[in-house]
C-alpha cells in the first residue's frame, strides 16, 4: 500500500480512526444520548532502507563465456538478490504482529508460546483455526483476501496433511510463490521468512563446549585464539553477553581472549540478518534472523538441561496489504564502463520505506512453526 502517494521527500503520514470507544447503547426516550469519543493516531512511515549490489566483469569474462550472456545472466541475478532482500525484510515485519498464533491456539483461544509442530492432527486444526482467531480478535470482521505465507518444508507438510488439496509447490516460481487455497487463505511460498531460535543457557559452559547456528559454530575457550572461539565468562551471564556480541559481529570484545575471534567472511555471511538479544532474567539468548529462512541449530553443552529449547519460523496469516511498503525508487540494472580498466561495473539498488501501522498489526498474525 501508500506507493503511489510518496514521490519526494523521506517520509509519510497516515491518520487512523479508533471506534473501539463506540458504544451500542440502549436509548431513553427524552433522554440526552451518550456520546462517545472518537480518537484517531498519526503515524509515520520513513524511508531508511536503502540497498545495493554491485559487481565487476571485464571484457574477458563476457567474451568467454559466449552463449552464457554473461551481462545478461549476472544482471538478472542481481536483480533477484535485490528481490529476495526486500521480501525478507517485509516479512521481517511478521514479528509485529498484534496476536501469536501457536500450539495452544489449536485447542484452546489462548498462544501458549510453543511453535506448532507439523502433523496430520496439527495441520487442519490450524488451518481451520488460523481465520478463527484473527476475527475473533478484530471483532467479527469479515476477513477476505487471505494470505498465508510458509516456507517450502511447511507447505510440503501442509500439502501431505490436507486431502484432496490442489498444492503446485513446483509452479510456485512463476506464481509469484502462490500453491493454492488453503481453508480461506492462499497459500504461498517464501524461502525468506524470519527464524527466532533460542538458546537457554543457565550454567556456565566449560573449555571445549560448541554452539551451532546455521552452519556456523562456535567454540568456548579459556582463552581463544582462532576463529570462532569465544571466552569463558565468569558466569553464565557474562558468557552470554559474550555470545551475543559474537553473533552480531560486535566490535565489542572482537578478536580480543577477553571476547571471541571473528568467523571467516564466509562464515559471517551465514549470518547475515542476524540480531542476539541477552536475556539475564531468563538466562537465554535469542536470536532472530530476518530474512534467512529456517535454520538448523545444535549444541554440544556440558550441561544437559542447556540447550536449544526453541527454534521455530515467524510465517505470516492474515490479510494481503497488512504490512505497509514504499518503494520510492528501484533502479534497473545500471551498467557502468570502468574508468581504469577493461569492463563495466554493475549496479542495482532500491530506495524503500516498511511499517507495519497499528491497525494493520490486528490483522495479521505471527504464524510459529518449529523448525525440526
Amino acid at each position: 500500500r501508500l506507493e503511489p502517494m510518496l514521490t519526494y521527500g523521506g517520509s509519510v503520514t497516515r491518520v487512523a480512526m479508533d471506534l473501539s470507544g463506540v458504544l451500542v447503547r440502549t436509548v431513553t426516550r427524552g433522554s440526552a444520548s451518550t456520546i462517545d469519543a472518537v480518537t484517531d493516531t498519526a503515524e509515520s512511515l520513513t524511508i531508511d532502507i536503502e540497498k545495493e549490489a554491485a559487481f565487476y566483469l571485464s571484457d574477458g569474462e563476457v567474451t568467454q563465456t559466449g552463449p552464457l550472456k554473461a551481462m545478461q545472466f549476472a544482471g538478472k541475478e542481481i536483480a533477484r538478490k535485490l528481490a529476495i532482500d526486500l521480501d525478507g525484510r517485509v516479512f521481517g515485519q511478521v514479528v509485529n504482529a498484534s496476536f501469536a498464533f501457536d500450539n495452544g491456539d489449536l485447542t484452546t483461544g489462548t498462544s501458549s508460546g510453543t511453535a506448532i509442530t507439523l502433523s496430520s492432527t496439527t495441520v487442519p486444526q490450524m488451518t481451520t483455526r488460523l481465520g478463527a482467531k484473527l476475527r475473533n480478535k478484530n471483532n467479527q470482521e469479515v476477513m477476505t483476501n487471505m494470505a498465508l505465507v510458509v516456507d517450502s518444508y511447511a507447505a510440503s507438510d501442509i500439502s501431505q496433511f490436507i486431502i484432496s488439496k490442489n498444492i503446485d509447490m513446483a509452479g510456485a516460481t512463476f506464481k509469484n510463490g502462490y500453491v493454492g487455497d488453503v481453508g480461506s487463505a492462499q497459500m504461498y511460498i517464501s524461502e525468506n521468512l524470519t527464524s527466532t531460535s533460542v538458546l537457554s543457557l543457565a550454567t556456565n559452559v566449560t573449555a571445549n563446549d560448541t554452539i551451532t547456528y546455521n552452519g556456523v559454530t562456535w567454540t568456548a575457550k579459556a582463552t581463544p585464539a582462532v576463529a570462532g572461539e569465544f571466552d569463558i565468562g565468569a558466569d553464565a551471564d557474562a558468557t552470554r553477553v559474550i555470545l551475543a556480541n559474537a553473533f552480531n559481529g560486535s566490535a565489542t570484545g572482537q578478536n580480543s581472549a577477553t571476547g571471541y575471534f571473528e568467523v571467516s567472511a564466509a562464515n559471517r555471511l551465514l549470518l547475515d540478518g542476524v540480531v542476539a538479544t541477552d536475556s539475564p532474567s531468563a538466562n537465554t539468548l535469542t536470536i532472530v534472523r530476518t530474512g534467512g529462512g529456517r535454520v538448523a541449530v545444535s549444541e554440544t553443552l556440558t550441561d544437559g538441561t542447556d540447550t536449544w529449547s526453541a527454534n521455530y519460523l515467524n510465517c505470516y496469516y492474515g490479510k494481503k496489504g497488512a504490512i505497509d511498503l514504499v518503494v520510492q525508487d528501484s533502479k534497473e540494472v545500471d551498467v557502468r564502463p570502468t574508468s581504469d580498466r577493461r569492463g563495466n561495473n554493475v549496479f542495482s539498488s532500491y530506495l524503500a520505506g516498511i511499517k507495519t501501522f497499528a491497525d494493520g498489526a490486528k490483522k495479521f498474525l505471527n504464524v510459529k512453526i518449529l523448525v525440526a
